[in-house]
């Protein structure tokens, strides 16, 4: 799974991991691809592509989509 890295300065240590700013849920893809495509629509001087090995980063994400899921087919 990969996630983006953004820097919020000019310092090497001054990063965050790419996260919903309603919940707090990092973003994460599972296709290299589609999380270079998410990059470049960002607008921020600096950012990098991150594979995710946090399980407890993983696991959240994965929840947030099986709940997104689950709303969108009793919404129908």
């Amino acid at each position: 799974m990969y996630g983006i890295k953004i820097w919020s300065s000019e310092k090497d240590n001054d990063w965050y991991l790419l996260k919903d700013m309603n919940d707090g849920v990092i973003h994460v893809w599972d296709k290299k691809e589609e999380v270079e495509q998410a990059q470049k629509n960002l607008n921020c001087k600096r950012s990098a592509i991150t594979k995710i090995m946090s399980s407890v980063i993983i696991d959240s994400a994965l929840n947030k989509r099986k709940e997104e899921e689950n709303l969108k087919y009793f919404l129908k």
